[in-house]
């Protein structure tokens, strides 16, 4: 399990500033939530442009967002849809965004190009103190605490094809304690003439973080995430092409607050009995589970090709 820590003279130095800003902090701030989501489908070719899109709107709780184009005549086909979801709750945040491309190009002389594109944003914010028995308001203290993250990130498709072709699907999160912020990211790109790729420093599973912290004073928390997914085909005239791609970055299940693993004082010495109590109502002590199941990665893509199947039968 990664751990991210501080040096130990870092930390003294980072302490004494923390204890300056805090014991002036003029009180905790309500919890906040905030959800954003986009879908887009689109098409053209070259004699002209040619797009159909449909969206719905918010979802109770979060917000939803999905579109679909299509497009047909004789054998040749376009169709694209996306779907994306965010949903921020007391201590976890859930973003899942899905894309999917399919063309079919016989020996026509067009151009034909489809694309789809889906971004999912949510965030949760509050302000949390932590007290121990014994020990004073303005103690510096190390304290470790644990963010879960869980989902998947994937580009799948097939084509035989004259043309060109890209996918990615990407995903973030923020953590954010006092005045310390962990940033993680996951990249998966397959543009033409490569394989599929991934990039950056994002692993799932859980991650212990390690921050100097005051004692009694006011600590700001947030955590947010980012999930998107985009893919798009293009053919070229008087060749046959015909391809299917999709992309899917879901973290449903989800980016939470993994509890607080351990509290020490600057000197090293164990801290066992402390309370953390967030203007939200919420323990930190104790990590976040989720009320609300999510799609597993399988049924994301399903839900996607059924959004293309229905769109093409209006």
């Amino acid at each position: 399990m990664p751990t991210v820590t501080i040096p130990q003279a870092r930390t003294r130095r980072l302490c004494s500033a923390l204890i300056a800003c805090a014991l002036s902090s003029a009180g905790a701030h309500a919890a906040y939530y905030s959800t954003t989501t986009t879908s887009v489908s689109g098409s053209s070719y070259g004699n002209g442009p040619y797009d159909q899109t449909f969206h719905t709107g918010a979802a109770p709780g979060g917000s939803q967002a999905d579109s679909a184009v299509n497009s047909s005549s004789g054998k040749r086909v376009i169709e694209g849809g996306t779907q994306g979801s965010a949903r921020a709750e007391t201590g976890g945040v859930h973003v899942v965004a899905a894309a999917n491309v399919r063309l079919n190009n016989p020996d026509y002389n067009l151009n034909l190009v489809v694309a789809a594109s889906s971004t999912a944003h949510a965030s949760f914010s509050d302000s949390l103190v932590i007290t121990a028995p014994g020990l004073a308001a303005g103690t510096a203290a190390l304290l470790t605490y644990r963010v879960n993250v869980s989902g998947d990130l994937g580009i799948e498709g097939g084509n035989s094809w004259n043309g060109g072709w890209n996918a990615s699907s990407y995903w973030s999160f923020t953590a954010t304690l006092g005045s310390i912020s962990t940033f993680r990211s996951l990249l998966n790109d397959w543009a033409p003439g490569s394989s599929e790729r991934l990039l950056g420093d994002g692993r799932f599973g859980s991650l212990d973080i390690t921050v100097p912290v005051i004692l009694g004073t006011v600590l700001p928390f947030s955590l947010g995430g980012n999930a998107s997914a985009s893919v798009s085909l293009g053919s070229t005239p008087y060749e046959p092409s015909s391809g299917q791609f999709a992309a899917f970055s879901n973290l449903g299940n989800t980016i939470g607050w993994g509890g607080i693993v351990m509290l020490k004082t600057a000197e090293g010495a164990p801290i066992n009995t402390y309370s953390a109590l967030g203007d939200s109502g919420f323990d930190y002590r104790q990590a976040y589970v989720s009320a609300v199941p999510e799609p597993a990665p399988a049924a994301l893509f399903a839900g996607g090709l059924l959004v293309l199947m229905a769109m093409r039968r209006r």
